[in-house]
């Protein structure tokens, strides 16, 4: 969080309201990405799952949006189209997979799981599906492209052992803990990022 404590100082002497709003948005949306993590941490109840999933892709969601949300209408429709296309057929031909692969390990879960999962993956995949396209479109290296694989690869994994676990204790814990590896990556190294690229403005 240097880069939070960094440009809040900034935003505070400079009384500049717009760098103090994206300042509290930029940490508000690293606490609340944090909390879906720890939700996430243990498969324990329905509701729990579904605010982490919700909670997670926050923070990048937002620095994307941020990012790139006034240069949007500058990208080629056609990458929208293709790229989008692309990332929505994946995500789709995926939670159909998913599903019909774990229908009998959650039938006592509610469908209202399946819901945040969705949700969770279009928050996700529109991020990365941004990021890409601004890599195409010479906004940026492909830095930020391979931190958006790691949040889908985490996703995937998380999906896949909160669908399968039936009782509550964790039959992968390997896989659980690879998945906490790349979210903490995924993480710090945006946050390290947007404090280079902070830096690099001054």
């Amino acid at each position: 969080m240097i880069y939070t404590f960094l440009f809040g100082i900034d935003a505070i002497f400079r009384i500049n309201t717009t760098l103090w709003i994206d300042t509290t948005l930029y940490f508000l949306t690293f606490v609340i990405s944090i909390l879906g993590w720890f939700l996430l941490k243990k498969n324990t109840s329905v509701i729990k799952n579904c605010l982490g999933f919700i909670f997670v892709p926050s923070f990048s969601l937002f620095i994307t949006i941020n990012s790139y949300g006034s240069s949007l209408n500058y990208f080629h429709k056609e990458n929208f189209l293709i790229f989008g296309g692309l990332y929505l057929f994946v995500l789709v031909g995926s939670m159909i997979f998913i599903t019909i692969k774990t229908k009998d390990n959650c039938r006592r879960k509610s469908v209202i799981q399946m819901v945040s999962i969705i949700l969770s993956g279009l928050m996700i995949f529109t991020h990365s599906c941004i990021e890409l396209i601004s890599n195409f479109e010479n906004f940026v290296g492909t830095g930020f492209v391979y931190l958006s694989i790691l949040i889908i690869v985490y996703f995937y994994l998380k999906v896949l052992i909160v669908r399968i676990n039936k009782d509550g204790n964790f039959k992968f814990e390997r896989l659980n803990l690879i998945s906490n590896i790349l979210f903490w990556i995924h993480i710090v190294l945006i946050d390290f990022a947007c404090f280079g690229m902070a830096a690099a403005s001054v």
